[in-house]
């Protein structure tokens, strides 16, 4: 593994923490996700186009860091989080892309919303700034992640599966497709990869991008149910980018643990980059962390409340060198909590990764959850 000689290459301990007190309020897509990857727990290079990485902002100023300058692609997601939008307009000039997360997919390969309303604001201001937009595109139903959906979509619907989702990019103006299906069927293997195949070959043709997203995983689970789908070496050859869902190593459905712990993230770098060109990945890190009464029992933690969860409680993260990420305990109600999360220099140590893989960029989830410490700590990895 590339471990970036992360103590030498953070040239003092950073100040800041990261996460949020416990709150109800989750996207139905991140409360969607942490189901199904607690269902899962239970179960037991090719060339790189001219353009990958090329991503850019047309806006007055200059860029906020120089990896936005040399065309590292710094994207974002906007999900259904609270102060979504007031995150967006302060910190916009730190990413040169959006992947907008408001839309699913049916059997019959129609895109739809995702039961909010358009985030028509959202959209109309990236476009004012010259932001390429990314449709994110779930197969998501009432019953959550859905492998009804991506069987349809990647096999007898395809064809217009990806008619529509064409049609969908260039209506709206986006600069192209994020696909993001999960709980696929492992008999969809192939048919995923002809999905990505079909749907790059669409897009290219009318000079839009694909953007595949892809469960972390390494050499050691890559035949776990949940992840054998993803063939990262077919995916590869045909996608422009491959969004690694870097984060969620721990949900509060299992024990207490780092979300985002350095060695499982790089350990599922190696394995991507050893079948994808790294200039196509791009690595996750969390805006967020988890909160844990006891396994089966957490919520979700924004970084940028967890200053006031410190001062509320008096008490001082522990920053674990093995993982690279803080946690720290306080009680309340009678009962003790657990919390794992990020700090500046664990943020700092993981953007930095994109220089040390050769990465094409890096992918923060997500807009809301955020301050701008935590921007200040992206960059300064990124502009290691």
């Amino acid at each position: 593994m590339k471990k970036l000689l992360i103590s030498a290459c953070i040239t003092a301990v950073l100040a800041g923490c990261g996460g949020s007190e416990p709150t109800a309020q989750q996207s139905p897509r991140a409360m969607a996700r942490m189901g199904n990857l607690a269902a899962a727990r239970a179960v037991t290079s090719p060339d790189t186009p001219a353009d990958a990485g090329s991503e850019h902002v047309v806006q007055g100023g200059a860029p906020a860091s120089k990896a936005l300058a040399n065309g590292k692609m710094v994207l974002a997601y906007y999900s259904g989080y609270t102060n979504n939008y007031s995150s967006l307009t302060k910190y916009y000039a730190n990413v040169n892309a959006v992947a907008i997360d408001f839309w699913n997919i049916t059997s019959a390969g129609a895109v739809v919303g995702n039961g909010d309303p358009t985030p028509t604001n959202a959209i109309t201001f990236l476009k004012s700034k010259g932001i390429p937009i990314y449709g994110c595109i779930s197969n998501v139903s009432n019953d959550g992640w859905d492998p009804v959906i991506s069987h349809a979509v990647t096999g007898a619907k395809r064809a217009t599966a990806v008619a529509n989702l064409v049609a969908f990019a260039k209506t709206n103006g986006f600069a192209g497709i994020n696909v993001d299906f999960e709980a696929v069927d492992q008999a969809d293997r192939k048919n995923l990869s002809d999905f990505s195949a079909a749907l790059a070959t669409a897009l290219h043709a009318q000079g839009l991008k694909l953007i595949m997203t892809v469960p972390a995983f390494s050499s050691t689970d890559e035949n776990d149910p949940y992840n054998l789908p993803f063939d990262l070496a077919a995916l590869g050859k045909s996608a422009d980018y491959i969004q690694v869902m870097t984060y969620d190593e721990a949900i509060p459905d299992w024990a207490p643990g780092a979300v985002a712990g350095s060695d499982w993230m790089e350990n599922a770098l190696d394995y991507a980059t050893s079948k994808a060109p790294a200039a196509k990945v791009l690595n996750g890190i969390p805006a967020y962390g988890y909160d844990w009464v006891k396994e089966g029992e957490g919520s979700q933690l924004f970084w940028r409340n967890v200053p006031a969860l410190l001062t509320k409680y008096g008490v001082t993260p522990k920053y674990d060198n093995g993982v690279n990420a803080i946690t720290f305990n306080y009680t309340t109600g009678g009962k003790k909590h657990t919390v794992w999360n990020e700090n500046a220099q664990s943020v700092t140590m993981k953007t930095g990764l994109v220089s040390a893989y050769g990465l094409a960029g890096t992918s923060i989830y997500a807009f809301g959850m955020e301050d701008a410490s935590f921007w200040s700590a992206v960059h300064a990895g990124l502009n290691q």
